[in-house]
């Protein structure tokens, strides 16, 4: 079961390694038994100690100890158990803290064998529970003497710059001697209390790579004692165990430190599943930063990753292996209504949660609520990158671009927007322009309407028709007018109302806004844009006035017709005398009814060739429009590709054996392709689109050159066939960007022509190096690498980043999480449908034994290898 104080994995817990109790003679508590407990605890809590070491001045009480060490755990603060040993070597005998494991007062025996170790170090002396006493041995004989009980346990040499303390007590060339002693180098694991540079820098030049963690300890002799003191230690650790401590020491490069360590980039904290899928209601903690996933192949570690790309919406990529499968991933994970809650702090320290349901977008909550727009990629998580399996091994065609897409794909999100604007407008004018093609053709057919109408008129004109007519014809045409009046003015009218409903919002939302520093300026500012606003005013006014007037028009319109429908009698006897006149002079085929309908047409005709007329002057106009639409999108193009060439700027580092190198619109294959696709069935030839890719970089420079292209095709005899396809698809042409190339290039060389192991250590080390992308999630980074690589290459690298980057790895090397010493490991397990997890750092006993059966074989196989390790040691070492 994970410690709860350890939810999250190893922490940085500030350490006292020198504390005093009311069972040592020098303590001063003046308060009642009973709150003893409570007081100290209380004490701790106050001064922040998150682990304390009780060293009593030769003197050991069990069962104060065990109250205290039970009292502390409740409020997260753990206890070791110890004593101050006043060692007999030097003038004034050398202070030594000595910190025991737990066996030595926890055993099956129920012994006290920290005691027995006492009687035996102060053997025939009185007294000797108080500081001056001094021992039977000196440091060499001491160790022995501890050896002797075949229990854990280590040394550190207290306030080593007293008179009493090492350093005061002994030259550096008797400590250098003292430290040559295996035994003695072995045991000490710190100096407690170093003030004193020049001391310092003495001493480390006598050890050298013996010198051991630098540790601090209050020396309390009352509780006011503990929140005094000035200078700390702080220890990552991941469990409340000699053990942990003790490792913690060793690598006090990296597990020490003076003050307590703070993160600057954002990171995940928690995942939480909902729902009947294999890990609903499973809660999966993270550490800011090592974390590993172990388990046998099927466990469920790869859904758990997957699982944390849906939630952030990261894509794939287009190269990503195995899409189908990883998406089936995430659907057995939730199941239908499904939930994925992600817990995440951004690099200013303010907590964000993330909600993704199955099938839908995900959203982002503070404080519970819901914050539409916000960035999960950027704004919460900054650059989160994703590689599933073999992901990093595939380098076919497209990988490059692929990779880009994830190292740079956040920075491209703002030029992209402006790219898909860009492209709207160009199929805006490409629109305009095709409807102007389209009133070509109108025209002629508008003026061949006219031409026939005006041939049949001449007919009706040498029998006095029209004349006779007229008032009715003028009756006819004056209603078609009023009506178009009409339907011009509801128009406007509706045109007015909705730009009033598209800006009037957005525009008196803009006077909310307050300054925390120049209200004063905006007050005016906004004072003047107000005018502004009173010209929305005056639109709105005119707006409501344009409705009555409407249905005012449309009434004077009926009272015209009422008129005209007056009129209908004498029409129709005027059109009964004029049929019968024709008859008599033997013209049936006039009908005065079609006379009308041939003046209609040509009033009609008469008003669309005028339109007409006007579109086409339009043309020439619009065909600048498009270049200049072109020529707008051709520099978003080129500005993405200098974003992108700028990041990879700061990206090919100097120090960097791996290059990427852009080439801005290079890949010819692909655009060539594309027009195939378009031009299938046009039987041109292969060579001759060729031609055309090579001549020019898109295709919106080949439509902008139509009359050299023109002659260069019409060589062929396909000039008409070739734009009769490129008119059919020239929107898909036009606003078709020609993609970017990169080659990979590791020692100058390209990366295919690496090895597969080169290239997966190459590009492993390239992504895990970039300092720009705070969370970096990889399925199984060993893929491909030896042992040697993972452990020279990639574990030290992640270890020199993870205070800054937050590693997510599925895993089934070893290596990764022991050497890799990660803050969080989740040990994951399928059973019936199920994935259950458990979870805590290395220095939690059931993840080791979770390590050494998953990782390892188990532990007989585990204690074999390294039975034979230390058979071949001598021989090879």
């Amino acid at each position: 079961m994970t410690d709860e104080f350890f939810l999250y994995g190893s922490r940085w817990l500030k350490a006292d390694f020198h504390l005093h109790t009311h069972a040592d003679k020098e303590f001063r508590y003046q308060g009642a038994d009973n709150d003893y407990l409570k007081a100290y605890v209380g004490a701790l809590v106050e001064a922040d100690i998150g682990l304390g070491v009780i060293t009593n001045h030769n003197k050991f009480d069990l069962q104060e100890f065990k109250s205290l060490r039970k009292a502390a755990r409740k409020a997260g603060i753990g206890l070791l158990p110890g004593i101050e040993l006043s060692i007999k070597d030097g003038q004034a005998g050398v202070h030594t803290l000595v910190v025991f494991s737990s066996d030595w007062i926890d055993n099956l025996q129920q012994g006290n064998y920290i005691q027995s170790f006492l009687s035996v170090t102060f053997a025939g002396q009185a007294n000797f529970e108080q500081e001056n006493a001094r021992s039977n041995h000196d440091i060499v004989e001491t160790i022995r003497e501890l050896d002797k009980f075949h229990k854990e346990y280590f040394l550190i040499f207290a306030h080593v710059e007293a008179p009493n303390g090492l350093w005061g007590s002994l030259l550096p060339g008797r400590i250098k001697e003292l430290f040559a002693n295996e035994t003695v180098s072995r045991r000490v694991l710190g100096f407690q209390k170093v003030r004193t540079h020049n001391e310092r820098q003495k001493i480390k030049q006598e050890l050298g790579c013996d010198y051991p963690a630098e540790v601090e300890g209050c020396d309390a002799k009352q509780f006011s004692d503990m929140s005094a003191r000035k200078d700390a230690c702080y220890l990552k650790l991941g469990a409340f165990n000699f053990e942990a401590v003790k490792f913690a020491l060793i690598d006090h490069v990296n597990r020490v430190r003076k003050e307590k360590p703070s993160y600057s980039h954002s990171y995940i904290s928690k995942i939480y599943f909902e729902g009947v899928g294999a890990l609903g209601g499973t809660e999966v903690c993270l550490s800011p930063e090592l974390n590993t996933l172990i388990g046998i192949r099927g466990s469920g570690k790869s859904s758990v990753l997957e699982g944390i790309r849906y939630a952030l919406n990261i894509p794939f990529g287009d190269k990503a292996s195995d899409i189908e499968y990883k998406e089936g991933l995430v659907k057995h994970l939730l199941r239908s209504g499904g939930k994925i809650t992600i817990d995440a702090v951004d690099r200013r320290g303010q907590p964000y949660q993330i909600r993704r349901i199955l099938n839908e977008r995900p959203d982002v909550y503070v404080n519970g609520q819901l914050q539409p727009g916000v960035s999960i990629r950027e704004t919460v998580l900054h650059k989160p990158i994703y590689f599933g399996q073999k992901d990093l091994s595939s380098t076919g065609a497209g990988f490059e671009k692929d990779l880009i897409e994830k190292l740079v794909g956040e920075s491209l999100a703002p030029i992209r927007q402006k790219i898909e604007a860009g492209k709207l407008s160009v199929l805006d004018a490409i629109a305009h322009i095709k409807r102007l093609k389209r009133a070509s053709e109108q025209k002629q057919e508008w003026a061949q309407k006219k031409q026939d109408a005006e041939f049949k008129l001449r007919f009706y004109q040498q029998h006095g028709v029209e004349e006779k007519l007229q008032k009715q014809i003028d009756f006819d045409r004056d209603e078609r007018k009023a009506g178009q009046v009409i339907q011009e003015t509801q128009n406007y009218l509706e045109q007015l109302v909705g730009f009033i409903a598209s800006n009037e919002d957005e525009l008196k939302n803009q006077l909310s806004y307050k300054s925390a520093n120049n209200q004063a300026f905006f007050d005016d500012f906004f004072a003047t844009f107000k005018q502004v606003l009173q010209g929305l005013e005056t639109i709105k006014h005119v707006s409501a006035q344009g409705k009555p007037l409407l249905t005012e028009l449309r009434q004077k319109l009926a009272q015209f017709n009422q008129k005209k429908q007056a009129l209908k009698e004498e029409f129709a006897e005027i059109e009964r005398k004029l049929a019968g006149e024709l008859q008599q002079a033997g013209a049936q085929a006039i009908s005065p009814q079609e006379f009308k309908q041939l003046k209609t047409l040509l009033d009609q005709a008469d008003q669309m060739l005028a339109v007409l007329d006007k579109s086409e002057k339009q043309y020439a106009d619009l065909k600048k429009m498009l270049e200049i639409e072109l020529s707008k999108l051709n520099e978003l193009w080129l500005e993405e590709y200098r974003v992108i060439e700028k990041v990879l700027a700061s990206i090919n580092r100097n120090d960097s054996p791996l290059r990427i190198v852009p080439q801005f619109k290079a890949n010819k294959d692909a655009m060539l392709k594309h027009m195939q696709d378009l031009f299938r069935g046009s039987r041109i030839r292969e060579a001759t689109l060729q031609g055309m890719i090579d001549q020019y970089s898109d295709f919106g420079a080949m439509w902008r050159d139509y009359d050299s292209v023109d002659a260069a095709i019409a060589l062929i005899n396909s000039a008409e066939t070739f734009w009769r396809y490129f008119e059919d698809n020239i929107e898909a042409l036009l606003t078709w960007q020609v993609p970017n190339t990169f080659t990979i290039e590791f020692h100058g060389k390209a990366l295919a022509h690496h090895s597969l192991g080169q290239r997966a250590s190459a590009l492993m080390l390239f992504v895990l190096s970039q300092r720009d992308n705070d969370v970096v999630i990889i399925d199984q980074p060993e893929d491909d690498l030896d042992n040697q690589t993972i452990y020279d290459d990639v574990i030290k690298l992640v270890r020199t980043l993870k205070p800054e980057t937050q590693f997510i790895f599925a895993t089934h090397n070893a290596n990764i999480p022991v050497l890799g010493d990660a803050e969080q490991v989740i040990a994951c397990q399928y059973i019936d449908e199920r994935i259950s997890t458990v979870s805590g750092s290395i220095d939690c006993v059931e993840i080791q034994k979770n390590i050494v059966g998953i990782m390892e074989g188990g532990a007989e196989a585990f204690e074999r290898r390294k039975q034979v390790y230390e058979a071949w040691k001598p021989k090879n070492y």
